[in-house]
């Protein structure tokens, strides 16, 4: 992000996850031949920071 200047987009971000509101999920939708079958969710505890 801040090679392409998105610095509101930081600091907005840098402050969600300070103030606690900021949720990190994963959704793709299921493997399919041109019909929607579902989609998975996947919700990340990123508060405890990088994982090693």
């Amino acid at each position: 992000m801040k090679k392409r200047g998105e610095f509101d987009t930081i600091e907005a971000s840098e402050r969600a996850l300070e103030d606690n509101r900021l949720d990190y999920v994963v959704v793709k939708g299921e493997k399919n031949m041109g019909t929607y079958t579902g989609y998975q969710y996947r919700r990340f505890d990123i508060s405890k920071g990088p994982l090693p």
